[in-house]
């Protein structure tokens, strides 16, 4: 049997893993974009504080992919594939043939046009080295900016107050996560922050940047703003040309069925990328954390191998900005709930938030209340009725 996995991350590099101890002989070829072994982006943050040295964030040796019979193509892109004749073509124009293919790369990260010195984004390692050098060359009177409502905002919102950065946030929903969160949910999180010291602006877009080789600014919609550090937090958009070239559905991710299999035989996707359906909560959902990559890779690998039991995790996902701390568990898309109950409030410094489909909790997001996680999330995983789940 030939493997062939496109993703390094931690989706493809646990289904590698997992396949070698399920199977001694089996090739196995893992194709990654990035140089360097499998890596902690959840560490990322606490390398760029200093809390963690940098050989500390690898999870993986460059030795391992030899020691596993692994071969390990770095630096590479996939950029064909052919279902018919089962191979995949390579930005190095190599042809790899495949019995089972795997498609775990995650997303590329949106940027802004202008690149400038003191623009930064905060995926991979490279970004993390990049942002540690800037961070290093601020001046005593610098000024941090950031424009997204979302997790990187919130590990951006942390970075810069670890180094007592004056922070200006912009982002274009009215707040934080407006697919997902609710006005009391969203003004919770605006009114810790602006107590914090942050200056928020809501609704707001992108234009420019100012500076000629290193940023002094941004121009949004709502004027100029003196910046020496920009951090970009607005989110991924996977490429997605090789595969729908090829026949491959998609959606807001590869779709996927429960078993993670695509609607082209023996073409399967796990991780960041994969919109699959999630029998727990019935629906196609995208799930881009730790937690379910890593699940993921795992899964798809014992299916890739025989094993016929679908994926089933409640996933879920825990920030925090500027000590409040934020829950997602299962499905949080408001769109999709036919009702989203509201427990606490902006007063008690607490918000949650439970999503309804079909009378059944599918989802729970938490705002400092994260006592109700365990509770909620057995409820998803049960299958409850909301009229069966209660918390105070």
């Amino acid at each position: 049997m030939r493997y062939v996995i496109v993703g390094g991350g931690v989706a493809g590099t646990t289904a590698a893993e997992a396949l070698r101890k399920r199977d001694a002989k089996s090739e196995i070829t893992l194709v990654s974009e990035e140089h360097h072994p499998l890596y902690s982006r959840v560490l990322l943050p606490h390398y760029l504080k200093g809390k963690v040295p940098r050989e500390r964030v690898f999870l993986k040796k460059e030795a391992w992919y030899g020691q596993q019979q692994i071969e390990w193509l770095t630096g590479i892109a996939c950029e064909h594939l052919d279902p018919r004749n089962q191979f995949v073509g390579l930005t190095d124009g190599r042809e790899l043939p495949y019995d089972r293919l795997l498609v775990a790369t995650g997303g590329e990260v949106r940027t802004v046009d202008a690149d400038l010195r003191g623009v930064s984004y905060l995926r991979t390692l490279d970004d993390a080295d990049h942002l540690a050098q800037i961070l290093c060359e601020q001046p005593a009177d610098a000024r941090a900016v950031i424009f997204g409502g979302g997790f990187i905002a919130c590990e951006y919102l942390n970075l810069f107050s670890h180094f007592r950065l004056p922070t200006t946030l912009f982002h274009r929903g009215a707040h934080f996560w407006t697919r997902s969160l609710g006005e009391e949910a969203g003004a919770l999180i605006a009114k810790h922050l602006t107590e914090r010291g942050v200056e928020l602006h809501t609704r707001t877009q992108f234009v420019n940047l100012l500076g000629e080789s290193e940023l002094t600014g941004v121009v949004t919609s709502q004027g100029e703003h003196a910046a020496h550090l920009l951090g970009v937090g607005i989110g991924t958009s996977p490429d997605f040309s090789w595969l729908k070239a090829a026949g491959v559905d998609v959606g807001a991710g590869v779709r996927t069925n429960a078993f993670l299999e695509t609607n082209i035989p023996h073409v399967y996707a796990a991780g960041d990328i994969a919109e699959f359906f999630d029998e727990i909560v019935g629906r196609h959902i995208q799930a881009g954390n730790w937690m379910n990559a890593m699940s993921q890779g795992r899964a798809a690998a014992h299916i890739m191998s025989g094993e016929r039991e679908p994926f089933h995790l409640v996933s879920s996902y825990a920030t925090n900005a500027l000590g409040l701390e934020i829950i997602f568990v299962g499905d949080t898309l408001k769109d999709a709930a036919d009702e989203v109950r509201v427990l606490g409030s902006v007063h008690a410094l607490g918000v949650t938030q439970i999503f309804v489909r079909q009378g059944r909790v599918v989802g729970g997001v938490l705002i400092g209340r994260n006592q109700d996680r365990a509770a909620i999330t057995k409820a998803i995983q049960e299958q409850k009725t909301a009229s069966e789940f209660e918390i105070c």
